[in-house]
């Protein structure tokens, strides 16, 4: 892929000067001595585990950190050769526009034409110009139809675009993207990419990506840079140079799949004569009179990992729901153990299943890690010894023991989604379901929380979870693939990879082992 290119001995566009940042009644700095610099028309990608400070470090580039969280910072950060103090309040987020990790904290309004509608009025675009500009950003995000759309409606990767068009309605210099990816489809990632190169082509619009994910970015990548676990910048330069070296590794970030495999563990052999234990018998659910799901059948068995995947909008999350009682369906029929989910009473359901939503912040309730994982525990009279037990158990295996009297909502988001299915395995559940499990996770936190799922597999515990991640669909034991708010598809993952037509229509990819294969020349129809 041509790049355009850039000078950098020109100045640059951020420069950051022996910049640290430390959070209120903190010893430790969560940003330490960071010095780099980003050019116009430049795409940087920041990397580094869970917690390091990537979040933070965004948010100080467009000066919202560290004046919103009572921060202290010591060193310096420019833009254009002026230093971001004097900026007035709101000039700087014009020029330097940001994508959060979590779309909907930066929503305003209530439907998408009005969000992006707001965005201009900001910017003092008159009110004839709007709905053509509105148009036209809405065709670039391939989203016309959604013009008076509720934001609430949309799945979380229809709102990332959304997000998205409205940032670039700012027409920024600068544009910071904060897991930009994570809840797209795989053909809508690779499609955001190429968006964000087209971009950078067509203006001198500079890119600061924070993903845990590289593969796809590397073709149009000019920079990487690395952060600690003590947020200090451990490498800045060109990306393959960094990802040969072992520091990835030892920091325990994803490499690129062609450096090293993204789950080293050994494919499960399928018990035979599994216990059914969830059925759905032609269950339909409509959301304000429009289709969402429509005759919905399937089966779930003990033991079992199942996969669920399809592209944004097709109805995943709501399956989910529905599947924990959280829904209930328009039509059709859901049992639990061959008993109909409605008659459960709450307190029993609730012991048998537990859920995971896609955003994290949905479910917490307490001011600290130790009370959000111990919250339930509480609830059902568990005495004390035994729930300090059970939350220091809890709370090493998922890597927060140093984060137990924090609060919640102030974790990163990898922080946030590990604390989220730890609260979920105070009880071990009958049924686990998960959405996006592995959003936000470093290489490390995600091998991890697989193998704690592996050990609650072999004790007889059901996992079914929503993923993007293909890799990861690759290793259940069976998949299930909607399309168009059908369920299209259910078999093994060799049984999928093998159906062009359905990974075509679904806007999937293969996993990276089936694109390696296609690679070395086996003579299979397999779709890249």
């Amino acid at each position: 892929m041509n790049h355009k290119p850039y000078n950098e001995t020109i100045q640059p566009l951020i420069q950051v000067n022996n910049f640290s940042l430390w959070y209120e009644n903190n010893e430790s700095p969560v940003l330490n001595n960071l010095t780099f610099s980003i050019y116009s028309n430049q795409i940087a990608l920041l990397m580094g585990t869970s917690g390091s400070g990537k979040s933070s470090l965004a948010l100080c580039l467009n000066g919202i950190y560290p004046e919103a969280v009572e921060g202290i910072s010591s060193g310096d950060i420019y833009f254009e050769g002026n230093h971001i103090t004097n900026y007035a309040k709101g000039e700087l987020s014009q020029n330097i526009g940001i994508v959060f990790q979590d779309p909907e904290s930066q929503f305003c309004m209530l439907t998408v034409e009005d969000e992006l509608a707001f965005t201009l009025e900001n910017r003092k675009v008159p009110s004839k110009e709007m709905p053509d500009r509105i148009k036209k950003i809405l065709q670039l995000m391939k989203m016309e139809s959604y013009m008076k759309r509720e934001l609430q409606e949309l799945s979380g990767g229809e709102k990332q675009k959304i997000a998205l068009a409205a940032v670039l309605l700012l027409e920024p210099k600068l544009i910071i993207l904060d897991e930009p990816t994570a809840n797209l489809d795989p053909i809508s990632s690779l499609e955001f990419i190429n968006l964000v190169h087209q971009i950078k082509q067509e203006t001198n619009t500079a890119f600061f990506i924070i993903d845990h994910q590289s593969d796809d970015w590397l073709p149009i990548l000019h920079r990487l840079l690395v952060l600690g676990k003590n947020g200090t910048l451990m490498a800045n330069g060109k990306p393959n140079e960094i990802f040969q070296d072992t520091i990835m590794e030892k920091e325990g970030i994803f490499l690129p799949k062609k450096y090293q495999e993204p789950y080293p563990f050994d494919k499960r052999l399928i018990k035979q004569e599994q216990r059914i234990i969830y059925s759905f018998e032609h269950v339909s659910f409509n959301y304000k009179g429009i289709g969402v799901l429509h005759d919905i059948n399937l089966e779930l068995f003990q033991g079992e990992m199942v996969a669920i995947v399809g592209q944004n909008g097709a109805g995943k999350s709501t399956l989910l729901q529905l599947m924990s009682g959280l829904l209930i369906p328009d039509s059709g029929e859901v049992t639990f153990y061959n008993k109909p989910l409605g008659a459960w009473k709450e307190n029993e359901l609730r012991s048998k299943i537990g859920f995971v939503f896609q955003n994290p912040e949905h479910q917490f309730i307490t001011d600290t890690v130790y009370d959000e994982i111990s919250f339930s525990m509480r609830l059902n009279g568990i005495s004390d010894e035994l729930i300090n037990h059970n939350v220091l158990k809890l709370l090493d295996q998922f890597n927060l023991t140093h984060l137990q009297h924090a609060n919640p909502f102030s974790l990163s988001g990898g922080q946030k989604r590990r604390l989220s299915v730890a609260t979920m395995l105070d009880e071990e559940p009958s049924l686990l379901l998960l959405d996006e499990p592995t959003f936000g996770q470093d290489a490390h936190n995600t091998r991890e929380m697989l193998a704690i799922l592996l050990q609650l597999l072999e004790s007889g515990t059901s996992i079914v979870m929503i993923t993007h991640d293909m890799d990861l669909a690759d290793f259940a034991d069976r998949i299930l693939v909607l399309d168009q708010q059908r369920l299209c598809f259910s078999g093994t993952p060799d049984e999928l990879w093998m159906q062009q037509d359905i990974i075509s229509k679904a806007r999937l990819r293969l996993p990276y082992r089936m694109e390696k294969q296609c690679r070395v020349g086996e003579q299979h129809d397999f779709v890249y």
